[in-house]
């Protein structure tokens, strides 16, 4: 099938390439930084290997990535999308106003309580938006259901921010040091492996 004398195909293909393109772009930019999505996962070697050599995607990946970015530029709070810099690490918050931070996670179910990996990342937030003079009162995780169009808000129980700061810092030192020695940090065995894309890079049996 032809639309003005080009093939539905073409015009698919052209569509992903420029997905590619936009997003290989995004991700590249970030390798050898230390951003909060690095330190939300228990597994180092994990962050160690996306810091080194950025994200891989196949067409579905790329997609599920694509509607996730531009729900995130959506605009929920008075503030949305907020660059945020500390001790060498970087981020950028979804959405805040008045003490409220609200992070956005699109899904193809619903989970019956927050993950904690993303709570975590709300609390790395609400340390960094603390220093930028913008205070955390209260932090949402929005999860947006993309295959039944269905949404829940649930809130994030903080801990106490010494605390948080403490284990962002113990991260990032490990991470600073696996990628000066160009060592990977020891792996943690977990659910996050079945979903990892270095998966195969990281069980290959190495060389004495």
């Amino acid at each position: 099938m032809k639309v003005n004398g080009r093939a539905v195909k073409s015009i698919e293909e052209s569509i992903v390439e420029k997905l590619l393109v936009s997003i290989s772009r995004d991700t590249i930019s970030r390798i050898g930084e230390v951003h909060v999505s690095s330190l939300c996962y228990d597994c180092m070697r994990q962050s160690f290997y996306s810091m080194k050599h950025g994200s891989f995607f196949n067409k579905k990946t790329l997609l599920t990535f694509w509607m996730g970015r531009k729900i995130h530029e959506t605009p929920i709070l008075s503030e949305n999308e907020i660059s945020l810099n500390w001790q060498g690490i970087i981020g950028s918050c979804d959405d805040y106003e008045d003490g409220l931070l609200l992070e956005k996670k699109t899904c193809t179910q619903i989970p019956s309580r927050a993950m904690s990996h993303h709570v975590r990342q709300a609390e790395y937030y609400s340390v960094m938006l603390t220093h930028q003079n913008k205070p955390v009162r209260k932090a949402c995780i929005l999860y947006i259901d993309i295959a039944n169009k269905e949404l829940k808000v649930y809130k994030a129980r903080l801990r106490d921010t010494a605390l948080i700061e403490k284990e962002m810092l113990h991260k990032k030192q490990i991470l600073d040091q696996a990628i000066k020695s160009d060592k990977p940090p020891p792996r943690k065995l977990g659910w996050q492996c079945n979903y990892c894309t270095f998966a195969s890079i990281c069980f290959r049996k190495e060389n004495p």
